[in-house]
This record gives structure tokens, sequence and C-alpha cells, in this order.
């Protein structure tokens, strides 16, 4: 029963039917829907078509499922379909699995827990209280967070990236009950994917009442978590009739986070007025900059915890290397013999007859620069 949750776990983080599964593995959809129901059991070959067609090692169907996920809240648009929310927490609950792996390797999870206190919403503006107090919680202070997904992850949360599937940003959710999970999108700017991790970070912290709209209070919490009040007022002033494109940019990389967000923010602390602020979004649309704003853009984020912890556990001789690619998600594979003397003096004798048969051809061709300028 075991392999058959497997191949269903891993068919849908690929995104894949039972038939697309099939025609890739050579095997029939029906024999595929008897293993992920259990009333089949895969053999070793069958189990091994499977695994080649998905990119797989075979230890991955003999693990452990060892992660359940709740996830209150989806980020999602008119086209999130169940397909693709079904992929992204599949995948999501692979990497999950072999990062909690290769933290029992330490005797379990390390660094501290991250705490989150539930905050009640009465009303939007709460979130920014929320927001402040998580910074004061976290010694965040009021400056730049430089890596929000470092942060996160220092605090015991786990921060994972997919790839990009229609309609999907972000979600948030609980891995086995306690652990926090924010999940975004890769490939896209870093300012994106930093407002994305903290908008489902608000989604696991804040309990809004019926009647406040639990999108916009995460989009509060994630715009104040980022750039603190104080810094607003400390970078722009109380009050401003323009702000410059140059400006802006400026702020989005000293904080991480885009100069829409900046705009928001100012408008949302009465910095700048409501007809002040519709003007700029109608020149941001108008040149199509929502999407990509003008300018250097901000590098995605990364984190450095995973691949250092795997390097750690190699170098104190916790884990053996093949046991490292499984954990980093590679597929082992057998080292090539080393040729023999014998072999080597071969292949060079080889190669010393091609080069003298083919002697016209390494010729180096002198190029007159002024003929081909003139060409």
């Amino acid at each position: 029963m075991l392999a058959g949750e497997r191949v269903r776990q891993a068919r849908l983080a690929a995104g894949l039917s039972l038939r697309a599964l099939a025609e890739r593995a050579d095997l029939s959809a029906t024999a595929i829907s008897k293993y992920e129901t259990g009333k089949m059991r895969p053999g070793p070959g069958a189990l091994a078509r499977i695994a080649d067609a998905l990119g797989l090692a075979m230890e991955y169907f003999s693990r452990p499922v060892s992660v359940a996920l709740e996830c209150p809240a989806y980020r999602s648009t008119a086209t999130m379909r169940v397909k693709t929310r079904a992929a992204v927490e599949n995948e999501a609950k692979e990497m999950l699995e072999r990062a909690f792996a290769l933290d029992s390797v330490f005797g379990g999870r390390r660094g501290p827990q991250v705490r989150l206190r539930p905050m009640p919403v009465a009303r939007v503006e709460d979130a920014e209280k929320a927001a402040t107090r998580l910074r004061r919680d976290w010694n965040l202070g009021t400056d730049p967070i430089a890596n929000l997904t470092e942060t996160l992850e220092a605090r015991g949360a786990k921060v994972i990236l997919v790839d990009e599937r229609p309609g999907f940003d972000g979600f948030s959710c609980w891995a086995n009950g306690t652990v926090p999970v924010v999940i975004s999108r890769k490939s896209i700017p870093g300012d994106r994917q930093r407002f994305n991790l903290a908008h489902e970070l608000g989604h696991l912290l804040l309990k809004p009442d019926d009647s406040v709209d639990q999108e916009k209070a995460a989009y509060r919490f994630a715009g104040a978590f980022l750039i603190p009040k104080e810094a607003v007022l400390d970078a722009l002033g109380k009050h401003r009739t323009s702000i410059s494109l140059e400006e802006l940019g400026y702020l989005k990389h000293a904080y991480g986070a885009s100069m829409q967000a900046w705009l928001h923010r100012a408008r949302e602390l009465g910095v700048i007025t409501q007809a002040l602020y519709v003007r700029y979004r109608r020149q941001f649309n108008a040149m199509r900059w929502r999407t990509q704003e003008p300018g250097r853009q901000v590098l995605p984020e990364r984190s450095s915890r995973f691949p250092r912890l795997l390097e750690q556990a190699l170098a104190e001789k916790l884990i053996t290397p093949a046991r490292a690619a499984q954990l980093s998600g590679r597929i082992p594979r057998p080292s090539m013999p080393r040729p023999s003397p014998e072999q080597m003096r071969e292949a060079a004798e080889a190669a010393s007859r091609l080069y003298e048969t083919d002697a016209e051809l390494t010729e180096p061709t002198h190029l007159n620069v002024e003929d081909a300028i003139d060409d």
C-alpha cells in the first residue's frame, strides 16, 4: 500500500494524469490506478519504470509518508484548479519530507521554534498591529529584512519554492499540525516573492472576524511587516505631493519591496492622498509596469539552510554520499568504471591518427578584418 500512495503523490506532484504517466512508463492506466488504490502491488520492474518516468530514485517509493498538510487559506485566482492544488501540495510534501529527514539526522528540528500567537482582527487595520508585534517578538526592529526566507527558516518555519503553475502564486499551511509552511512560486522577481511569503505568513497568524476580508488583512500585514510604519515616515516624511520613480527604485531595493508596495503603504499611512495614489496606479497600468516594474529587478531569494546542513552532515560523516544525493532530490547514478591503462593508450593513439588525417581542418584560419567588414 505504501508504494501505491507514493506513486499517487509523485504523479500528482508532476501534474500528470493516470494516462499521461502510463504512456511515459509504458504501463496501462488501469494498472497504475490499481497501484494507487492498493488493489494491486507494483513489482520492482513496474516501480522502476514509474521511477524513471518521473525522474525519481527507487528509494522514494519505500520512504514512509511522514507529512500531512493542513492548508487553511489559499491565495488563488479564478484559474486555480483542483489539479493545480494537488500538484503544489504533493510537491511541497516531497520537499518537506526531505527537509524533515535531514533535520532528524541532527536529532530533530534545529533552531528556535516559530512562535505565532494568533492575532484577532476585528478590522483590517488590526493587521498592522500584528505585523508590528511579530517584528518585536522576533527582535527585527524596523530595519529592512535582508533575507526573509532565511529569517523564517532560522525560526523553524519551512519555506518551499515550487515551479510555476497556472493560477498559483502562494499559499500557507501547517505541516503535521505544528510546523508553519509558506510556499511561493520560483522564478519571479524577489520583491514579489518576498511579498508572497509575508502575505502567506499573515494568513497563518491572523484570525479575522467574519466581517473582515481575509485577503485585505493579509495584504495589510505583508506591507507592514516588510515596510514598517516608522520606515515609511522616515523615508518619505509625513506628507508628500509627489514621489519620483528614482526614489521609489531606491526604496524598493533597500527594503526588497516593490514600488507599488511603497505607494500602497504611503496611501495607507496618509503620506499621499487617494487621488495621488490612483494617478500613480494609472501610470503603472498604462506603462504595463504592474508585473514588470522599470529598472533593475530585485533578485529572488534562496535559503542556504538545507544545503549547509547537508554539507555539515556529510563532513561529520552522519550520512553517506548516496544518502545525501537522495535527500537533495538527486538520483544516485553509478559512476563509470575507470578505463584501464591499455584503454587509455588505445584512445590516445586513435586521437593522434585522427589529428594526422584531418590536419588541414585544424589549421587556423586567418580572417582579413577589412574584407569581413566590406562583405
